[in-house]
């Protein structure tokens, strides 16, 4: 009797490490994707085989060549439209996980633009922003927040949120210039190609949108 009792307690004993050490790894694992982002950039390959796709490895090495750690990495596919056209872009994607605190070394091109984006597709929500008119020296007509979202709602666009941002662009101080300021609003991932055909663009913090040519190209502010 002792010796059944002596084996269901060491039994209880295992499960409970057991539980302990997968509960563990679990909350290690939590913690350490909340400190890593995923970035992208398009791999190069085109519609009806004009373009060559860059494998995985051989982009990650831009990535490790500014001693950036890739965690891990795939092929995507980018949400959103995808023209029908020869020579255009097929979508796919190399994603690659990173530190958060290897954002601000990611290389960038003669232009100062990040080779790579943050990959912002797999949430439910995102922020989508477009200038609201204001000009130095007050030469600008703001737009406010409520008037702009009406062509979001007019769209069948829900506003999940809305603030005033800035770009994050060093613009030239000078009347008639760009303030820099913004409209933010967060929406639906869904509706970003139906808020793009209005002229928004991607908004993510801590990154001002350099130009945008579907989504290709954002700067990291400095």
């Amino acid at each position: 009797m002792d010796k059944a009792r002596g084996g269901l307690k060491a039994m209880r004993t295992w499960r409970l490490s057991t539980l302990a050490a997968v509960l563990t790894v679990v909350m290690t694992g939590t913690v350490f994707s909340a400190d890593t982002v995923k970035v992208f950039r398009y791999d190069g390959s085109l519609q009806c085989g004009m373009g060559q796709a860059v494998p995985l490895d051989e982009m990650a090495k831009e990535l490790t060549a500014v001693n950036i750690n890739v965690l891990s990495s795939e092929k995507r596919v980018v949400p959103g439209f995808i023209i029908a056209l020869c020579g255009a872009l097929t979508g796919i994607a190399n994603v690659y996980e990173i530190a958060k605190d290897d954002l601000p070394r990611i290389p960038a091109d003669r232009q100062g633009v990040k080779r790579f984006q943050p990959w912002i597709y797999d949430g439910p929500s995102i922020e989508v922003a477009k200038y609201d008119g204001s000009l130095q020296c007050e030469m600008g007509r703001p737009v406010s927040l409520d008037e702009m979202e009406k062509e979001l709602r007019a769209a069948d666009i829900a506003v999940q949120a809305k603030a005033k941002k800035t770009d994050g662009i060093q613009h030239p101080q000078m009347c008639g210039a760009s303030t820099g300021m913004m409209n933010v609003y967060r929406i639906k991932t869904s509706d970003l190609e139906k808020a793009r055909v209005l002229g928004f663009v991607l908004y993510i913090e801590g990154i001002s949108v350099a130009r945008d040519r579907r989504g290709s190209n954002v700067a990291m502010r400095p």
